[in-house]
């Protein structure tokens, strides 16, 4: 059931809604313009140009000295605690196969360095549907096809209310994987990752607070199952962490080990891992590489520098991330309130964007504006690999969906009183280069004819700078690869990633001005509802399924890093 997305498609086509996104179209334009008309006026139009260059190149400068300051004086880690941090292993999921599903659930069961850690994996099953090729669907691949030591199965109705407020039947599913307690909820509609993500992150928290009593969005039939299952089959009496995953990645044998290393930092109350392209379909798909370029770049300067330098990490993505339970991440105002705000039709634009996409960037901006002492990091270490999309249909229709995520949710951060001061210009320049991107590209033949007037150091002085972030690109290949072929697939793509970045970063900027009123979120692929009874051969829809590369959620452009 896609009630939801159809009312937000409904609801935000009128009127000025859409003016703010198409002003970045009129808004390139009139500078382009501007630039030609007024050519012996050149130096009015250079802040619009040099504000990211500049940007960038005090990013690359402050990393490298504050990377360097570290290495002379480390941060000190909290002491680990006497007993082991409890963990909830989250994996949402919708319309996966059971290859994606095994090597999931397989890579968590054969994690090292927890074994004294106690923990349960939560599968949370968004609808009833299936992709095509499956004889079954996915939440029946799970129940009865993967999770075949189970120990109960319930159906039960108006177990939960939504995040749209409306009552939600499951089936709920109980037992053991390769010896790992599991619980599996399938819910009976599709209400996205978001309300699955409010439901088990809240109930981690209440279950924390359970001898007070506290009122949930749960039954109490599921509150008890849920609670008599971590408590008796998981021997859990409080969660201290939530590790989150997609059904489609892949952890490394010693990911979460590194996550819960790094909130060890005093105040931090979350992390996410780096994640790498999984070249499953060939080690040298162009595509395939010079998206893994950009993920490499995305992490290892823009997200690193706020990991190192501010700690505060604006998107820490769903397929490989840790989150502290406490109040400020799982509280009902953080989650019920800011996170779980379903928008009415009545809505601006900006919060049915914020309500449909970058499900886990909007949940760590407000967080960190409404709880400005919080930290989050990037754990270097903690890796994970995803599938990417292949084909250029599906590319755009992923970036459209980042594009838009990430400069609503830049916006929020820009104009929040809780922002942190350089993380605000960080986000106001990530806005200004998505509203300016035609004309930076396109002032390009304006600065060559400005270069050949102008003294040769203000020249050299601007290459300077310009050039200096793609040489750290370069120094990536140093550290971030692990073996010589993933440095020379980095390399490769590296090359595809610059000289393609800017020309595709204005066609998803086209694409997704002139698709903005089409919410779906990510990698496209035909799916066929349970729910009507088709029984597979009925008509089926175009859906998005929300997959780890697009949870990923990286910087919106794919041009210069933001």
């Amino acid at each position: 059931m896609l009630h939801l997305r159809n009312q937000v498609s409904h609801c935000s086509l009128g009127g000025y809604s859409l003016f703010p996104y198409r002003l970045a179209d009129a808004n390139s334009g009139f500078l382009l313009f501007g630039s030609w008309w007024f050519k012996g006026y050149h130096w009015i139009f250079l802040p619009f140009i040099a504000f990211g260059v500049a940007f960038n190149f005090i990013v690359v400068v402050t990393l490298c000295l504050w990377k360097a300051f570290r290495f002379v004086r480390p941060e000190r880690k909290l002491p680990p605690p006497e007993t082991p941090e409890s963990l909830m292993l989250i994996i949402p999921c919708y319309n996966e196969n059971e290859d994606e599903l095994r090597k999931s659930l397989d890579s968590l069961v054969e994690q090292k360095g927890i074994d004294n850690h106690k923990k349960a994996i939560f599968i949370i099953c968004d609808g009833r549907v299936r992709g095509p090729g499956m004889t079954e669907t996915t939440g029946d691949c799970l129940l009865n096809t993967i999770l075949t030591e189970k120990t109960s199965t319930i159906h039960m109705k108006n177990a939960y209310l939504a995040w749209d407020k409306i009552p939600m039947d499951i089936i709920m599913q109980k037992g053991t994987y390769k010896g790992m307690p599991y619980m599996c909820i399938v819910k009976m509609q599709n209400r996205g990752k978001r309300d699955g993500l409010i439901l088990l992150r809240s109930f981690a928290y209440m279950y924390n607070l359970r001898h007070e009593r506290p009122a949930t969005i749960m039954s109490q039939r599921l509150f008890g199952e849920m609670a008599s299952f971590v408590l008796d089959d998981c021997e859990i009496d409080n969660f201290h962490s939530i590790v989150g995953m997609d059904a489609d990645t892949v952890f490394d044998p010693w990911c979460i080990y590194h996550l819960i290393q790094e909130i060890r930092y005093p105040d931090t109350y979350g992390a996410c891992g780096v994640v790498w392209v999984d070249f499953k379909d060939g080690a040298w798909n162009p595509w395939r590489l010079m998206q893994n370029s950009a993920y490499t770049v995305s992490q290892g300067l823009p997200r690193l520098h706020q990991s190192t330098v501010t700690h505060k990490v604006s998107c820490l993505p769903g397929c490989c991330q840790i989150l502290k339970v406490c109040e400020e991440n799982n509280g009902d105002y953080t989650l019920r309130e800011l996170f779980g705000y379903c928008p009415k039709p009545t809505d601006s634009m900006l919060k049915h964007l914020r309500g449909s996409y970058s499900e886990d960037r909007n949940h760590v901006c407000h967080v960190l504006t409404s709880r400005p002492h919080v930290k989050t990091r990037q754990a270097i270490r903690a890796t994970a690999w995803t599938d990417v999309p292949t084909s250029l249909s599906v590319f755009m229709s992923q970036r459209k969906r980042w594009s838009m995520g990430a400069t609503v949710n830049d916006l929020h951060l820009a104009t929040s009183r809780g922002t942190q001061w350089f993380e605000r210009i960080r986000a106001f320049c990530n806005v200004q280069i998505w509203f300016c991107s035609l004309f930076i590209l396109g002032s390009i033949a304006g600065l060559i004819h400005a270069a050949l007037h102008v003294p040769w150091y203000w020249t050299v002085g601007f290459l300077g700078g310009v050039l200096v972030p793609y040489i750290y690109m370069v120094t990536l290949v140093f550290w971030m690869p692990k073996t010589g072929k993933a440095r020379c697939q980095y390399l490769v793509g590296l090359v595809i990633y610059i000289f393609t970045g800017p020309f595709l970063t204005i066609f998803v900027l086209l694409y997704t001005t002139w698709h903005l009123d089409s919410f779906g979120w990510g990698k496209t692929r035909k799916v066929i509802s349970e729910e009507s009874g088709d029984g597979g051969d009925g008509s089926s829809e175009e859906d998005e399924k929300a997959t780890s590369s697009q949870n990923n959620d990286q910087e919106a452009t794919v041009g210069l890093p933001r």
